[in-house]
């Protein structure tokens, strides 16, 4: 189990609420869920980020992109770890993320030892 605190934005309910299951299992700290993009989008500027070690953000979302937030990361907590988390990973997509500071992607539908394993290697960086 880890003890650090994870932040999960996705405008699907489902989904966010899966991805926040599977962690339980792994994570002994918070766990924050967001599906409402501005709401995320606000949490990741304030100061309440800093104690984040991992964001995991769909890509398209109403409002707010999941790049717009992983800018927005980056200008607030550059050490902060960012798994983008899309249904449709085009290079150029990839490419534009990683520019950005994405630092993983996992690609819908997912399995849980996938994320997992994703979560658990980008906890370790």
């Amino acid at each position: 189990m880890y003890d650090c605190n994870i932040v999960i934005i996705d405008d699907d309910r489902i989904i966010l609420e899966l991805i926040g299951i599977i962690l339980e299992e792994m994570i002994s700290g918070e766990i924050v869920s967001f599906s409402d993009s501005n709401e995320a989008l606000a949490y990741v500027k304030s100061d309440n980020i800093k104690g984040v070690s991992l964001v995991i953000c769909d890509w398209l979302m109403p409002d707010v992109s999941g790049l717009d937030i992983l800018a927005a990361l980056r200008q607030q907590h550059k050490d902060c770890a960012f798994l983008m988390v899309t249904a449709n990973a085009t290079k150029k997509l990839v490419v534009d993320a990683m520019r950005l500071g994405a630092s993983d992607f996992i690609v819908k539908p997912f399995v849980a030892a996938d994320l997992l394993a994703k979560v658990e290697r980008l906890i370790h960086e």
